[in-house]
């Protein structure tokens, strides 16, 4: 499936979709997006119950393939291999989905674990969402990580772009549970059977499709927020992390006088 960067497998009545690239850390290339959201359907056609998301290697997900992000994701991207289009897939997915996470969740990696229901993490993962600092902003996550850890929690992790620990990640809710790395994988799978081994499809469709109601997304905002960042900043964010360099950003808050983009927010309405 895409090049095998995507895994699909049975295990009993849950789907196991693995994200494959470990030697780029699973960055969320074009193919990995279509290669999760064909598993999806997959999952669907084959009277999978529930959906569990792993990686194979030490990271789950290093986010976004800066490449990408260059050629056309931040501007004008296609809904086929929008990494945002796939993140609502999987939030209003029709059975329940679960990321089981070994290592680093960075960026698009965590936006990934806040579109599944539930987050199974081992000892050594880690959560992330460095975007400001490459000039870019995390639009999916914008939108999902207030409503897990609430909205102070949120514009600390998002503004300090700092790590946050699995133990700590279970303490704020971002993680519903910490297991040994040896039993991540088993841990998750299990999590999944018990929740559709004794519930009827129409009545765990129907807690879920409410669940999410009941905390709107405007996912119309998120698909065109990228398009609030200034093109050069978000190219100089890019540039320097590609030569790794630090980022020039002084300029860029000499020549701002506070009022960039704020009309873009005004009026808004949910989709």
């Amino acid at each position: 499936m895409n090049g095998n960067t995507v895994l699909y497998e049975r295990r009993g009545t849950i789907a196991l979709v693995t994200l494959n690239d470990p030697d780029r850390r699973n960055a969320l290339s074009r193919d990995i997006v279509r290669g999760v959201s064909s598993a999806l359907e997959m999952a669907l056609r084959d009277g999978a119950r529930a959906v569990v998301i792993a990686a194979a290697g030490t990271a789950f997900c290093a986010g976004a393939n800066i490449d990408d992000l260059r050629n056309g994701w931040m501007e004008s991207p296609d809904p086929a291999d929008d990494p945002a289009v796939m993140f609502r897939r999987i939030a209003e997915f029709d059975r329940p989905v679960i990321a089981a996470v070994q290592g680093a969740a960075v960026g698009g990696g965590m936006e990934l674990t806040l579109a599944c229901d539930l987050v199974v993490a081992a000892g050594p993962a880690w959560f992330a969402m460095p975007e400001l600092g490459h000039g870019v902003i995390p639009n999916t996550g914008l939108a999902l990580l207030a409503r897990v850890v609430g909205m102070r929690r949120a514009f600390e992790i998002v503004l300090t772009r700092r790590r946050v620990s699995s133990e700590e990640s279970l303490n704020i809710g971002l993680v519903n549970r910490v297991l040994r790395a040896n039993e991540l994988l088993e841990g998750a799978l299990s999590l999944a059977g018990q929740i559709v081994e004794s519930v009827p499809p129409g009545a765990l469709k129907a807690a879920r499709l409410n669940l999410q109601a009941h905390a709107a997304i405007d996912w119309g905002r998120v698909l065109r927020s990228p398009l609030d960042v200034p093109r050069h900043e978000w190219l100089e964010g890019l540039d320097a992390f590609t030569q790794k360099r630090a980022p020039e950003y002084d300029r860029f808050w000499e020549q701002d006088d506070g009022s960039a983009h704020t009309p873009a927010l005004q009026g808004v309405e949910g989709e």
